[in-house]
């Protein structure tokens, strides 16, 4: 392409070009472009591309609105399915509910009816009259009193008591005339039990007291040490019942040698009267 003239060649003002014409808005005037074959197939060219370059970018525009318009579709019609799925669980989940409401309904009028025609023909007691007669016979576990305590189990703690004593008690070395002397249990015999009730706590204990001889080269010694059972109770057949756990009394300063009691009456101020509470000796059967 060959421009003869940029400005008017009349009146020097800017050129303007229509259709395949420059033309002057100034003067009026218009100049012919002298076109040669290869400026027209060149301009050719560049209108077929430029045409293909505009229908790529359309149709571009069109693919983008396409998918555009699918995407909004595909989660528009995941929605309506969500909310359809929720709506029937919904209705599922009230359905079995209304359901099972009505089958208990009917289970505990059932059951009513049932127990009413029992009142009725005096087969079944009244409601009140089975709590009432619960109530009148239940017993506080820890209510103990003597006379519940039976032989069996006085004999029963004995043993046990014995038994624990006898695991505890070994030797003591003791002191003599500035020799140390050893003294082995000999012998651990009962002395007597006790029964012993603390409102204040609710407990009830049973203290076994024994008598002990210690033997030695230089003669024998007798002492005394006691047992403790704790949380004597009535089982639910309203039996005195004991878990057999006895535990070896604390000893107080005046022990010999923190073992046992010289003074048979400070084991019993110390083992018995210090629980606190009434103590009832327990007989043993002959």
């Amino acid at each position: 392409m060959k421009l003869v003239n940029l400005t008017c060649p009349n009146c020097g003002a800017p050129l303007e070009k229509i259709g395949d014409n420059l033309c002057c808005n100034a003067c009026g005037g218009a100049f012919a472009i002298d076109y040669d074959d290869a400026d027209v197939e060149h301009e050719k060219l560049l209108t077929e591309d430029e045409r293909a370059a505009r229908e790529f970018e359309h149709e571009k525009e069109l693919m983008q609105i396409k998918h555009q318009q699918e995407e909004e579709a595909k989660i528009a019609a995941e929605k309506r399915e969500h909310s359809r799925q929720f709506k029937q669980k919904v209705g599922r989940t009230v359905s079995n509910k209304i359901k099972g409401l009505i089958t208990l309904a009917i289970i505990v009028l059932f059951f009513f009816g049932c127990y009413k025609l029992g009142v009725h023909m005096g087969v079944t007691p009244k409601v009140s009259d089975i709590i009432e007669s619960a109530t009148a016979t239940q017993k506080d576990p820890y209510s103990v009193e003597v006379g519940d305590i039976s032989s069996e189990l006085i004999e029963e703690m004995v043993s046990s008591a014995e038994t624990t004593m006898k695991s505890k008690k070994d030797m003591v070395t003791d002191l003599v005339d500035y020799e140390w002397v050893d003294y082995k249990i000999g012998s651990i015999e009962f002395d007597s039990i006790y029964f012993i009730k603390n409102p204040e706590d609710s407990k009830n204990n049973v203290v076994v007291i024994f008598k002990l001889t210690y033997n030695s080269d230089i003669g024998d010694k007798v002492t005394y040490d006691a047992v403790c059972f704790s949380d004597l109770k009535y089982d639910s057949e309203d039996k005195v019942i004991c878990d057999f756990d006895g535990d070896l009394m604390y000893k107080g300063s005046s022990a010999w040698h923190g073992d046992s009691y010289e003074d048979r009456d400070q084991c019993y101020r110390e083992s018995v009267s210090g629980k606190g509470g009434s103590a009832t000796e327990l007989k043993r059967e002959a």
